[in-house]
Order: C-alpha cells, then structure tokens, then sequence
C-alpha cells in the first residue's frame, strides 16, 4: 500500500474509506476481482512480459502495429461522430509514439535513429491536425507511414530469423 498525499477525496476509488491517509494498492490482480471489467485488460501477464524483455524487437512490433490500430479506430469514431472516443484513440497514438521515440538510441552509429525520429514526429503532428480535423486526411497520412514502418519491421525480423512469415 502507498500513501497518497495531496490528493481529493473525489480523487480516490469509491470504496476508498477516509481514515485521515488516503492509500491506493498497487496490486496488478484486483482489476480481476473488482467491478470494473475495462480494467482487466490491464492485468500484467508474467510470462508475456519475460518473453517481451527478452526481445525487445517484438516491442518495436507492438507498439507499431497499437499506434495503427488506434488510428484506425479514431477514424471510426470520426466517421461515427464520437468525438470524445475518437481524442481517446489519439491519445493513445499519442502515448504509443512517445513509446517509439522512447526506444530510440541516437548515436553515430544509428544514424537511422534520426530519421524514425523525423517519422515519428510527423506522424505526432498529424494526429495533431486529426484532433481538429472533419476529414480523414491526416490520420490517412500517419496511418501510411506506421504502416510501412510495421511492415519493414516485420520483414527485417523476418529476415534475421525472430519471426515467422505470416505469424
């Protein structure tokens, strides 16, 4: 349990009781047991992160093909009209990009760092103009660019071996 200071009441769980120290658990399981489904989804499971942590190439991979997926789905919700839905997803692709330019090592050795960084920017910059735009014509633009990037990704790990085809 961690204390939590300068925080509301408002702020904490429903079920907090206020005894003078607010403190939250930290305990990755109780999405499972409590009643918020949504959470569950973010149950950490052991054995994937090992196997992630152990490859991080496969990282690289994810996060590539979540910023398309969530691309993807705040052009649904654009085209539906869920505007609130539709910043979720971007802030999401947003996160995910950050994530990206996280992993990156600049060095005169990895010149290559320099440009994912350029693409990953640009791409930031059209979710950007997706947030105030009607039409779907940056979000088209993002989408491109990760999706050949994914694509690269996937044929170079393809070709050292770390990745079957059609997997």
């Amino acid at each position: 349990m961690l204390p939590l200071r300068n925080l509301s009441l408002r702020q904490c769980s429903k079920k907090a009781k206020y005894t003078g120290e607010i403190t939250m658990t930290t305990n990755h399981t109780q999405a499972q047991e409590s009643k918020a489904p949504l959470l569950a989804d973010y149950v950490r499971n052991q054995e994937t992160e090992q196997q992630l942590q152990q490859n991080p190439r496969h990282v690289i991979l994810l996060l590539l093909q979540g910023a398309i997926d969530k691309a993807n789905l705040a052009k649904i919700c654009q085209q539906s009209g869920a505007e609130i839905e539709k910043g979720f997803h971007l802030g999401r692709m947003t996160s995910i990009l950050d994530a990206l330019r996280d992993r990156l090592t600049f060095s005169a050795e990895t010149p290559l760092a320099t440009d994912l960084e350029d693409l990953y920017q640009y791409c930031d910059q059209c979710v950007q103009q997706a947030v105030f735009e009607s039409d779907l014509k940056s979000l088209d633009s993002a989408i491109a660019v990760l999706t050949e990037l994914r694509d690269g990704w996937m044929e170079m790990l393809e070709q050292i071996g770390d990745i079957l085809p059609n997997a």
